[in-house]
């Protein structure tokens, strides 16, 4: 039995039929049958990060955009071309891989099944049939590099991330841009733990960056933030969240956080508004897109300098690539 449930969920419609001796009425209409979305998640959907927002994603254009939505969780590398293989031959309309990791496989099923839509999540598209979101993560990595550049007092700040993609690339050239803002040169560390949510890989990484002298620590994980977190509260240094606010993972210690749901991508590709062989940006002018999150624990000039980037970014006055 393969060991992904395929867990499809379905808004009931209530249907009032006119009944006679003889059954339905002849002129009742048949149901209008709904598209159907299945989207492939690379972890679990109650991880409270990544895979959970992209799920509350689908759950939204169930809601909003009327579709029938299915998904598979931790499908891992090595098993993405069968579940993708297995909700075409089920009928589905459009299917999605929330991560980059997917694109190649999405690719490759996507020329078998050219009547159908593809999506991905983070990922570039290489079907004629397959369309792509992404987030800014370099716009997000250039606010938390300012707010690192602002607190660092050792010049050693670090970029942690599950593995090494183009969206990790692109996050760290956005976090040494904001660097570069306070007019000092700071070191950062760029490493990769190769597991988006093992708490204790991150937790060891982080300990052994403080250890080197990095005293503020931003990421792109999973739920493996827990661990590097906890390691920056331990330790007395900073750390800087993503997605959402993360401050109640360490109180002490998160200055603030890059917000950005992965939802908004899922939303946009389950509901069919992505374009064939493009990528669809969400930054910091989407509805609901890129911003920022302080903390008390940030000094109100500190504040006051990242939310005056974030404002020259939104009216074009600075310019981030996206």
């Amino acid at each position: 039995m393969n060991k992904h449930l395929k867990i499809v969920l379905v808004v009931a419609v209530a249907l009032t039929m006119v009944l006679s001796a003889c059954g339905p009425s002849a002129t009742e209409a048949p149901a209008e049958e709904k598209t159907k979305v299945a989207v492939l998640f690379p972890g679990v959907v109650t991880d409270q990060s990544w895979n959970q927002f992209g799920y509350e994603g689908l759950v939204r254009a169930q809601e909003e955009c009327g579709v029938e939505i299915g998904y598979s969780e931790d499908v891992s590398q090595d098993e993405q071309i069968e579940v993708l293989r297995n909700y075409a031959a089920e009928g589905y309309d459009i299917i999605i891989g929330h991560g980059g990791e997917y694109e190649d496989s999405i690719g490759t099923v996507a020329q078998e099944y050219p009547d159908l839509r593809f999506g991905v999540a983070d990922g570039e598209p290489k079907a004629d049939n397959v369309s792509a979101t992404t987030l800014s993560f370099r716009q997000m990595g250039y606010l938390a590099g300012i707010l690192a550049c602002e607190t660092t007092e050792t010049d050693h700040v670090a970029y942690v991330v599950g593995e090494l993609l183009l969206c990790t690339d692109q996050g760290l050239e956005g976090f040494e841009l904001g660097l570069e803002t306070c007019g000092r040169e700071i070191e950062v560390t760029y490493i990769a733990t190769g597991d988006w949510a093992d708490v204790a890989k991150a937790r060891e990484a982080g300990l052994a960056l403080i250890d080197d002298g990095v005293d503020v620590l931003y990421h792109m994980l999973d739920t493996a933030d827990a661990g590097l977190i906890s390691a920056a509260e331990d330790r007395g240094v900073w750390a800087i969240g993503l997605y959402r606010d993360s401050s109640s993972l360490g109180p002490d210690a998160v200055l603030g956080s890059t917000l950005g749901s992965p939802g908004v991508m899922i939303y946009e590709l389950a509901c069919g508004r992505g374009v064939p062989l493009e990528i669809v940006v969400v930054d910091v002018n989407t509805p609901g897109g890129v911003d920022m999150h302080m903390t008390d624990l940030t000094p109100e000039d500190v504040q006051q300098k990242v939310n005056e980037a974030l404002e020259k970014m939104r009216s074009g006055e600075l310019h981030v690539e996206p």
